[in-house]
């Protein structure tokens, strides 16, 4: 089976989450997509929304896509959430499968700050959502150049959104509606969050 792996906050989940999940999935022929909140993001502020309630967002978000599945492996961890630990996890269960982590630009452009990202990719191939020509790192592009059978780089139409400018629009008041699934929408509303 071929698994792709797409960690984050998710605060909230967003539509552009989704979407270059299930991009990613139809282009490399991902089996599944594991969703994976963490508790404590090491490279990030820490969320406003609590874990349960990430967790639930990214429930209701997935729910109608039988290629996508919430794990909550870093939740469920004490401390910071490194990816390392979670791909050696995953790589244990999954030990015949092949495992894709899908990272975002901004998350690639940090990968070799990470903790032990050459542990990462001995266990996992990257999937990289690229909106064109990047000026990477000297260090970056010789990693690059060196795991470059375990690099792939997916141009897709980008969703110009982010959680930060949804949780702005929540605290204005503004309709986030098209920018997360209606079911997220509604529980941010009932909940209260990022008011």
């Amino acid at each position: 089976m071929k698994i792709g792996i797409l960690g984050g906050t998710f605060d909230p989940i967003h539509y552009g989450h989704l979407w270059f999940a299930e991009y990613a999935r139809e282009r490399f022929k991902l089996d599944k997509v594991f969703f994976i909140p963490n508790k404590i993001p090491p490279h990030r502020e820490t969320p406003l929304a609590t874990s349960k309630q990430r967790y639930e967002m990214v429930l209701l978000a997935t729910l109608s896509n039988p290629c996508f599945e919430v794990l909550p492996i870093e939740l469920e961890r004490e401390g910071i959430s490194y990816m390392v630990d979670t791909i050696r996890d995953l790589s244990s269960c999954f030990s015949f499968d092949e495992l894709y982590l899908l990272l975002g630009n901004d998350a690639f452009r940090d990968f070799l700050k990470w903790k032990e990202p050459y542990k990462i990719i001995e266990k996992a191939s990257i999937i990289v959502g690229s909106r064109g020509a990047e000026d990477y790192s000297y260090d970056l592009k010789n990693f690059i150049k060196n795991f470059e059978n375990k690099i792939f780089f997916l141009d897709f139409p980008y969703y110009p959104i982010s959680a930060k400018e949804i949780r702005e629009r929540v605290k204005r008041g503004l309709s986030i509606k098209y920018l997360v699934p209606e079911s997220v929408e509604d529980y941010i509303i009932k909940n209260g969050i990022y008011l």
